[in-house]
């Protein structure tokens, strides 16, 4: 399995637990989500003007993946989808949260 930054935007905030199942579905897994909430978009898309914001990193197979895209381009609720691949890791992820709060505790 490869692992993938998924960031996304969709009209209302619950829509994203039918992607997840969709994700489900194809055998892929949520690692982690990041909301960055409701944002102005800077030009309307389909008459929409804000949408919510999100990035997951998941796990999914690289013939499963070309599946999943084929789902979100027919899914009304995802106005725009981005996915690359990424060397995330939830290690990779405390270690960078700790150096960070290291260097907020040394500027104090």
């Amino acid at each position: 399995m490869n692992t993938y930054e998924f960031t996304f935007l969709v009209e209302k905030d619950g829509e994203n637990t039918q992607l997840q199942k969709e994700l489900e579905s194809l055998k892929g897994e949520k690692l982690d989500e990041k909301s960055w909430g409701k944002r102005l978009l800077a030009y309307p898309i389909n008459k929409i003007k804000d949408a919510e914001f999100f990035t997951w990193h998941i796990n999914i197979e690289p013939d499963k993946l070309a599946d999943f895209k084929k789902k979100l381009q027919y899914d009304k609720m995802v106005i725009r989808y981005l996915i690359i691949k990424s060397n995330y890791s939830s290690k990779a992820k405390k270690a960078t949260v700790k150096k960070v709060e290291a260097k907020k505790e040394e500027k104090k």
